[in-house]
């Protein structure tokens, strides 16, 4: 059952943030928000290949959900 998050949004469409964090940073700086992309998997591959590459740095990726507010941006 999806949590409720996961729910299409009636006004505002999901996206996916992939967040750096950083455990060897101060609080304030621990994550960043690296790249946020529209479809779940594309994140999931991207926070993937970038644990690979930063492996035995003192940081991890994260994919979380959001909406986005705003005016589409067209590519």
């Amino acid at each position: 059952m999806p949590r409720a998050l996961d729910k299409p949004h009636e006004k505002y469409p999901h996206v996916y943030a992939i967040v750096r964090i950083d455990s060897s940073k101060g609080l304030e700086n621990r994550a960043t928000v690296v790249k946020v992309m529209a479809e779940r998997e594309q994140a999931e591959q991207e926070a993937a290949r970038l644990r690979k590459v930063n492996q035995g740095k003192e940081c991890m990726y994260e994919v979380q959900i959001t909406r986005f507010v705003g005016t589409p941006l067209l590519t």
